[in-house]
């Protein structure tokens, strides 16, 4: 079976590091992905390539050129299944398949939770009822992105994201913990990710902080507070490696997004078993199913009381076999994207 994968830029982001985790699943099962990424910085390509996925790479389908381009791949590569993973040009990218392979599956995997208003909302509409009939299934990465999707008429079938194998044995070597307690913050700087509140609260406690994100979209204020810590020898970790050692390290998990699709960051944290304190927003609410996850409403004085509390909470860590409320593994993942691309195919 041969597989496209349209994305947008290839960074270390959610779906791209997700394909590396599962490609020896895929290889397995003699799945030959293809995977497109739209135009000129792609600093994840080669960890893609690495992998032993066969890497493409068009402008942007919002282009004439990159549209043009988008067809003639789909035409020279004549896959089995056309996977479509990203928003943007939703319409253009869907009927550029259609007519390119007349009668090949396409389906469209929904990352996020999508709640545009006015003009916005408006061009989703539109492009749902000019595209949506070309597809063959949409999927939805956790039971609010699947609400969601409701609202524009998609029946979406659910498809939990995974997490690298690596993230259970984090599990495994978990170990009681001796030294000062330690918060952890795993994400790139942006307002939907609305770090300071998570930093206001460390910076009020006296916890550590390991931090693993780029620091490029952080506000004056969030750069201030990780300087401050560094000051104090406060900050363990300052980058944007792989958080694994963190995890293993740390106390307590801290994402206070404003809204996510599922959250991969958080997904591999309670994997690796660190207790986490999220935001009640769309695309977080998924982890009440958790143990020892705290739900907070968008509200500094809560989250400067919970994260304080840390420092005298005991170490929970979960014994090695107690089972996940969620399978989150790669191989899990990919069994029921099999499932999907030939339940399509047959069609």
């Amino acid at each position: 079976m041969k597989i496209v994968h349209l994305m947008g830029a290839l960074r270390p982001s959610g779906m791209e590091r997700m394909f590396v985790s599962a490609s020896t699943h895929f290889q397995a099962a003699g799945v030959e992905t293809i995977i497109v990424g739209q135009g000129s910085d792609h600093p994840f390509a080669k960890y893609l390539t690495q992998a032993g996925y066969v890497v493409e790479v068009i402008p942007s389908v919002k282009t004439y050129g990159g549209a043009k381009a988008w067809a003639g791949l789909l035409r020279k590569i004549r896959p089995d299944v056309v996977h479509i993973h990203t928003e943007g040009a939703f319409v253009v990218t869907a009927l550029a398949a259609r007519i390119s392979l007349p009668g090949t599956p396409i389906v469209r995997t929904v990352h996020s939770i999508f709640r545009p208003t006015g003009r916005a909302r408006l061009s989703r509409q539109l492009q749902g009822l000019a595209a949506d009939r070309v597809i063959a299934d949409f999927i939805a990465v956790s039971p609010e992105v699947r609400e969601n999707e409701r609202l524009y008429n998609r029946n979406a079938r659910m498809i939990f994201n995974w997490v690298d194998d690596g993230y259970f044995q984090v599990r495994k070597e978990r170990t009681p913990q001796v030294s000062r307690p330690a918060a952890v913050i795993v994400g790139n700087s942006s307002p939907i990710k609305n770090q300071v509140l998570a930093l206001r609260a460390v910076q009020h406690s006296g916890l550590d902080l390991y931090f693993h994100g780029d620091e490029a979209g952080a506000t004056r204020e969030e750069v201030d507070i990780l300087d401050s810590l560094e000051r104090e020898g406060r900050l363990r970790h300052r980058g944007t490696s792989d958080p694994r050692t963190s995890l293993l390290q740390g106390s307590v998990f801290l994402l206070p997004s404003r809204h996510e699709g599922l959250g991969i960051a958080l997904a591999e944290a309670l994997v690796a078993g660190l207790p986490a304190i999220v935001n009640d927003v769309p695309g977080l609410r998924w982890a009440r199913d958790f143990p020892n996850v705290a739900v907070l409403p968008l509200d500094q004085d809560a989250w400067n009381v919970a994260v304080k509390s840390v420092e005298q909470s005991p170490d929970i860590r979960p014994t090695k076999a107690e089972p996940l409320p969620i399978d989150l593994s790669p191989a899990r993942g990919v069994s029921e994207y099999l499932d999907l691309y030939t339940s399509v195919s047959v069609v």
